[in-house]
């Protein structure tokens, strides 16, 4: 049943009349006058009966919807969604997957946000299609739209449809939307350089440097360059490879690893050839997870801070910032290298 929402117009006020339809519905709300899943009038219907251009309405509604207090269906109309009024901000994050180290990036944002906003998360998985969908069906819907960009040419134009003042790039996507965006990120070429050359002590203990790395899209190119740059100056024999099963192991060798199945396979070929970790056969693994520190004494990984991250991504939210933060990086060193 739709409820009706009566409205005393105040024109001599210097509030406008969009902020006096959504002021209204808050107090009705607050006031138990309107609940979650009630239906409230069409735009039409309040045009209609208010004498209001319809840009006037549909101005409230976005807003009312931005902040998650109301939603639409098509084709049944609107309806209250949510009964807490004091929400500043409904946030959409748009994340590539969910790993371990996603979660704590999630969490920490979700933690700093408090009572000042709400999020709804997203997957895209990589997927063009998918990634188009999520941001197409979303426009309008939100107060601010964190995204963890896809690696793709239409990406840009895909984002370019959210209110460009209303957008925030996270993790990855520095290089292509630093120009555009504010931005909390990964600078992939940089922070691989610059950790290997923190801990070139470590480094000289082995004969030969070895990236794997499965595929160079994205900012794995980045990671490559900076890997490449690094073993090129100081110097250091060095290989990339894509496969490790059909790659030569040398004793000497210190691999730094971007998948966690290749870290699977050097830590079983470890075991299997009775070689020791951190002398006999060094690895680094990319992205930190509690697991990591027990697996075979420890395994050394390189890590950007993903709580770090969440959180400094959710205060520039909250706080209407616009920086360009690159986050930080840092090795956690066990038994392995």
């Amino acid at each position: 049943m739709r409820k009706h929402i009566d409205i005393q117009f105040e024109d001599n006020l210097s509030v406008p009349k969009y902020r006096q339809i959504i002021d209204a519905i808050q107090q009705k709300i607050k006031a138990g006058d309107l609940k979650k899943g009630d239906k409230i009038p069409s735009l039409n219907m309040f045009c209609k009966e208010y004498g209001l251009s319809q840009d006037t309405v549909l101005m409230a509604y976005n807003e009312l919807k931005a902040k998650g207090i109301i939603t639409s269906q098509v084709g049944k109309g609107y309806f209250i969604q949510n009964e807490n009024t004091d929400f500043k901000h409904k946030i959409l994050l748009v994340f590539d997957r969910l790993t371990a180290y996603k979660e704590e990036l999630y969490e920490s944002f979700k933690d700093a946000l408090q009572k000042d906003g709400s999020e709804q998360i997203f997957f895209h998985h990589n997927n063009l299609k998918m990634f188009q969908t999520i941001i197409d069906g979303s426009i309008g819907d939100y107060s601010e739209y964190v995204i963890m960009p896809i690696d793709h040419p239409d990406a840009m134009t895909t984002i370019s449809k959210l209110p460009a003042n209303k957008v925030f790039i996270l993790d990855q996507g520095r290089k292509q939307f630093k120009d555009l965006y504010p931005y909390v990120c990964q600078d992939f070429e940089r922070d691989i350089y610059r950790i290997l050359k923190q801990n070139s002590e470590l480094v000289s203990k082995y004969n030969r440097m070895v990236l794997v790395i499965r595929h160079q899209k994205s900012h794995f190119k980045d990671i490559v360059t900076g890997f490449r740059d690094y073993c090129k100056q100081h110097p250091i024999p060095s290989e990339i490879v894509a496969d490790l099963k059909s790659f030569e192991i040398k004793h000497g060798d210190a691999f730094v690893v971007v998948d966690d199945r290749d870290l699977e396979f050097l830590v079983r070929y470890s075991i299997e050839h009775q070689l020791q970790l951190g002398a006999d056969l060094g690895i680094v693994s990319y992205n930190e997870t509690p697991l990591k520190g027990i697996v075979a004494s420890g395994i050394t990984t390189i890590s950007t801070d993903f709580g770090k991250m969440g959180k400094s991504m959710a205060e520039m939210v909250l706080n209407h910032q616009k920086f360009k933060l690159d986050n930080p990086f840092l090795m956690n060193k066990r038994n392995s290298f």
